[in-house]
């Protein structure tokens, strides 16, 4: 039988909430007594971590994603380093019960290092996603080709609102998502366009189960559906903390990793950063269809390795 000691008077108790309990006996509440007697810091700088709660307290590295990074990013590979990113992805799946690895997205989202770390010191993330039993959500790799110019007719749907601007183009009613690209190459591949408003708007408690339908139609059909946000992760939290009627991006973003995981034969999350990139992005996923359904395309985008994208934000941490 565990039994919880109290480091402040060394009395065990049966369970942990008889513990918590307890604690508040010596006029202490729960994040005094944790960050008192284990005192969890910064592993770049030092600093002591907030409590919030005892399980993600005991998971948490970083007071910030920058400091993440560059100790990431600081020395050569090291054993350290691999049992660290092997412990936060490990506590991601087992507390999520997930049975694929988060992508690039859900890893950004969650606060989590970006997939290059994982390839970085494993040599591929599928080396650490086999580590702690399971396999990535995508495995496919970037055609090489996919930089290439596009020529070829973008059809938009009558409904998008704020259509946009390509140099062979035509309205159209479609079916799924607000664009498609002409016969002579569509293959069963559409992109939903939102801008940083539409996104947090789609994934909130009154559109969610509209979206779903959609994301269904599209399984049926045997489709997929690429949602391309016209921002990127540290734009959406940087500009919610600024507005006076903040998103809950929690919720969010579990919504987001809901349908991920649900829909991945049919569907991807993809942040472009802007409008200008999306003009150059979505003729690319429309082109290569098919070839794209299996590739974690942020984590390209991410990594800068898709050529002609706007990477003006030097804040913003590299793409996969």
């Amino acid at each position: 039988m565990t039994l919880f000691n109290c480091l402040e008077c060394g009395d065990d108790f049966d369970t942990e909430r008889s513990l918590h309990a307890h604690i508040k006996k010596h006029d202490m509440f729960l994040h005094d007594y944790y960050v008192k007697h284990y005192g969890r810091k910064d592993l770049l700088t030092g600093d002591l971590l907030p409590f919030k709660n005892k399980e993600d307290y005991f998971n948490s590295y970083f007071l910030n994603r920058q400091n993440q990074n560059t100790w990431f990013d600081q020395t050569e590979d090291s054993l350290e380093k691999q049992a660290i990113l092997l412990e936060m992805l490990e506590f991601r799946v087992k507390h999520r019960n997930l049975k694929e690895a988060p992508n690039e997205v859900e890893l950004i989202a969650a606060g989590l290092p970006s997939i290059k770390y994982f390839k970085k010191h494993f040599g591929s993330y599928t080396v650490a996603c086999e580590a702690v039993g399971v396999q990535p959500m995508f495995t496919g790799r970037l055609p090489k080709n996919f930089s290439d110019p596009i020529d070829a007719k973008i059809f938009i749907d009558t409904r998008e609102q704020q259509p946009l601007e390509f140099s062979k183009k035509e309205f159209l009613k479609l079916d799924l998502g607000d664009y498609a690209i002409e016969n002579k190459y569509f293959n069963y591949t559409f992109v939903d366009r939102k801008s940083e408003g539409d996104y947090k708007s789609t994934l909130s408690q009154d559109n969610l189960e509209r979206f779903r339908r959609e994301l269904s139609r599209a399984r049926e059909q045997d489709s997929f559906i690429f949602v391309v946000v016209e921002s990127d992760i540290d734009s959406i939290e940087k500009n919610n903390h600024k507005s006076s009627h903040k998103a809950n991006l929690k919720y969010i973003y579990h919504n987001m990793r809901v349908l991920q995981h649900e829909y991945r034969d049919c569907c991807q999350f993809v942040f472009s950063g802007n409008r200008e990139n999306s003009v150059k992005l979505i003729p690319r996923i429309l082109f290569h269809g098919r070839n794209l359904w299996n590739v974690d395309l942020q984590f390209y985008i991410n990594e800068g390795l898709l050529n002609g994208l706007d990477r003006r934000k030097p804040e913003r941490e590299k793409a996969l």
